[in-house]
């Protein structure tokens, strides 16, 4: 489906409505491709996001020897109702309606250790491997903030320390405090395919 120049929004943008990468091969209006760089562009990324290893080199990182825990669920149905008052509005707006003015693809709300909120939109499902970016640094900072406040990680410990693949790196000589902080002063490109 060719993208005309309308303003788009959640669900007018949704990737399984407008047709990208659907069929084989699919039509060249749906393709969405890395040598146009259309996985960093709107409204393809509604696409790529969710298959961002089919457009940059990836590696997959494992769990670790133990094996997955399963989430307890205590799922409710009266969460997408909740109303809220969004900065600089001059109105409430419904749970349910943030996700759409906020392009979700997937969300998930945890309480006291259970799934309590799940939903799954356009090409993002349960399994999905969803790009978070710099989300990231949120979840293992948290983590790893975790795991300082009950001794089982020194802030002062070398990175190279505890991952060796580092040590010829610019993070070789930072410890895990700088890095946390990010102030190891390194130089860095956004370009993926550098």
């Amino acid at each position: 489906m060719a993208v005309d120049r309308e303003i788009l929004d959640a669900v007018t943008s949704d990737p399984l409505m407008m047709g990208w990468m659907r069929g084989f091969p699919p039509l060249p209006e749906n393709r969405v491709l890395a040598a146009r760089a259309d996985h960093m562009r709107f409204p393809t990324t509604r696409f790529a996001f969710s298959h961002m290893r089919e457009f940059l080199a990836t590696a997959r990182v494992g769990r670790g020897p133990d094996a997955p825990q399963t989430l307890r669920q205590a799922l409710r149905n009266d969460l997408d109702s909740v109303a809220f008052m969004p900065m600089g509005a001059a109105q409430p707006m419904r749970w349910d309606e943030a996700q759409l003015a906020n392009f979700t693809d997937a969300i998930i709300v945890l309480h006291k250790g259970a799934v309590v909120y799940e939903r799954y939109f356009g090409a993002t499902r349960p399994d999905s491997r969803h790009i978070v970016f710099s989300v990231t640094k949120s979840f293992v900072g948290t983590l790893a903030e975790m795991l300082i406040a009950e001794g089982r990680l020194d802030p002062a410990s070398p990175i190279a320390d505890l991952l060796p693949e580092l040590s010829g790196s610019g993070f070789g000589d930072a410890t895990v405090r700088q890095v946390l902080d990010m102030t190891t002063a390194l130089d860095f490109s956004e370009e993926y395919t550098d």
